[in-house]
């Protein structure tokens, strides 16, 4: 690892949390117009179309058959599976919900890398994880019995949950072979043969439908939330261990939170204010490391 290959990590996945934290309000919005299966497969062609464009030279994208079914594997579980469950469960209960339980993501991926023994069973990095998951339990737990939650929209949020933390443990030993382009183009490009016939099914009739705002957010959704963000978050793995780039999720509520409050003039509770301190307390604590980790060095992609 370069010197300063670990800070723009870091920079690539701070931003891609900012990024996903704006995307709960936009699927919010967007589901009302457009069916699940279209806006996913809409999504992910736009995503594909934008990655494929960035590296037109099919060298780039040659890989050898085991490494393909390597990708349909992770495809299955993110975006197929990941985006599935959260689609509906943001569409069936409310964000604040959907926020809390993606926040989870990271005590799940700890288990399953300790158990694969990707991750040693550090305090520091253990302490950090329960303090910002506190954190996100205090900023949002007030608010569970709001109008609009549901416990199937939780449920299938928890789904998006378990395939998260897989691929993010199983997509370590991919980055030691696959360039982060690689994998993202491929797993948008595995996904639509999932989303595309089941797109199919919804008809055509939403696309009268359609309002500037609309198409903008699928815009958002499709180039920035998906093609770019996801860039950013292999690049980060590349780099970083599994946790460290597991935990920053828990960002993303804060994320959400302040723009709720600040785009849909939600009150800003003291609750609210604590429970963000608590998650950014329990990052930077994740971040300490005397040693590094067995994944925290893999060759550049």
């Amino acid at each position: 690892m370069t010197p300063t290959s670990k800070p723009r990590a870091y920079t690539a996945l701070l931003s891609a949390m900012l990024v996903w934290g704006f995307s709960f309000l936009a699927i919010k919005h967007v589901i009302v117009v457009v069916p699940v299966f279209s806006l996913l497969f809409v999504r992910f062609l736009l995503a594909t179309l934008v990655l494929g464009a960035i590296v037109w030279n099919r060298r780039a994208f040659r890989l050898p058959r085991r490494d393909m079914w390597l990708l349909a594997g992770l495809a299955a579980l993110s975006p197929v599976g990941y985006f599935f469950f959260e689609t509906y469960g943001v569409a069936l209960t409310q964000p604040s919900h959907v926020a809390v339980l993606i926040a989870t993501i990271p005590i799940a991926v700890y288990l399953i890398a300790f158990v694969r023994k990707q991750e040693r069973a550090r305090w520091l990095k253990t302490l950090g994880i329960l303090v910002a998951y506190v954190g996100v339990i205090l900023m949002i737990g007030f608010g569970q019995s709001e109008e609009g939650a549901s416990l199937w929209g939780d449920l299938l949020v928890l789904g998006a949950v378990v395939c998260a933390a897989a691929r993010t443990s199983l997509i370590k030993d991919a980055l030691t072979r696959i360039t982060p382009l690689q994998l993202t183009f491929y797993q948008f490009l595995f996904s639509l043969l999932v989303f595309g016939p089941l797109a199919a099914t919804d008809g055509a009739a939403w696309i009268g439908q359609l309002t500037a705002l609309a198409i903008l957010e699928i815009l958002f959704l499709g180039i920035i939330c998906s093609a770019a963000a996801f860039l950013a978050l292999h690049y980060a793995l590349s780099h970083l261990a599994a946790t460290q780039v597991a935990v920053t999720a828990n960002l993303v509520p804060v994320v959400t939170l302040l723009a709720e409050v600040t785009i849909l003039g939600s009150l800003l509770t003291l609750p609210k204010v604590g429970g963000t301190l608590l998650v950014v307390l329990g990052v930077v604590l994740t971040q300490i490391t005397t040693t590094p980790d067995r994944t925290s060095i893999i060759v550049e992609g």
